[in-house]
């Protein structure tokens, strides 16, 4: 690993990395779940998916809830499918504009040199929004998220920035192995991570491959 100055590409995931917006996004789906989900053990299971898999996209999410934890007819899937995709995303923008910014990231992101991105796991479009309302787009090169894979963000960007080297700071397992694809450095960003203990074990073996 190179000394942080001396990379060209900087990668950032956003939900715990430039925003302390974990809790408050796996608060939201359980919200949504709630109304449309009668067992209460179905929502815990859901939730519990949600909270270790953070970093995909709500889409994935979703799709796993409905075709594999909860327990459906076939003839509801879609619906339902809708209905927490509504109710979740209804949340997403008010919550990402009243998130507090993780502890001095800001002042980190302005003394690299480099370009800098954002690749999430979150709705890009709205992603973008909320970056331009609260004056943080100004910040990076370009914001990237879902319903594209974390893993395929990533490689675009490299793509597009070709022979430069790179590094991501993420929270989650999807982050690391996005990275891990494209073989590029990585830093886990631990304090609001959801699966810290499990991050920096496999962190630490990546490093030593």
């Amino acid at each position: 690993m190179l000394p942080i100055a001396k990379y060209d590409i900087y990668i950032f995931d956003c939900d715990g990395v430039i925003l302390d917006s974990n809790q408050l996004k796996i608060d939201a789906m359980h919200n949504a779940l709630l109304p449309l989900v009668k067992n209460i053990k179905h929502v815990n299971l859901c939730i519990d998916y949600f909270r270790n898999n953070f970093g995909r996209s709500r889409f994935h999410h979703i799709d796993v809830f409905v075709n594999e934890l909860l327990d459906l007819k076939d003839s509801e899937k879609e619906s339902i499918k809708v209905d927490i995709l509504e109710g979740y995303s209804s949340q997403c923008k008010a919550l990402y504009l009243s998130a507090d910014l993780t502890p001095n990231i800001l002042t980190f992101i302005s003394a690299l040199r480099g370009k800098k991105y954002i690749a999430s796991g979150s709705e890009q479009q709205e992603l973008r929004d909320v970056f331009k309302e609260r004056g943080l787009d100004s910040h990076f090169d370009e914001i990237f998220g879902s319903p594209a894979k974390k893993s395929d963000l990533v490689a675009s960007i490299l793509k597009s920035n070709v022979q430069q080297r790179a590094i991501m700071f993420g929270d989650a397992i999807s982050d690391l192995e996005a990275t891990r694809l494209s073989n590029i450095d990585f830093i886990a960003y631990i304090p609001f991570s959801n699966v810290k203990e499990k991050l920096v074990t496999l962190s630490k073996k990546m490093a030593l491959k």
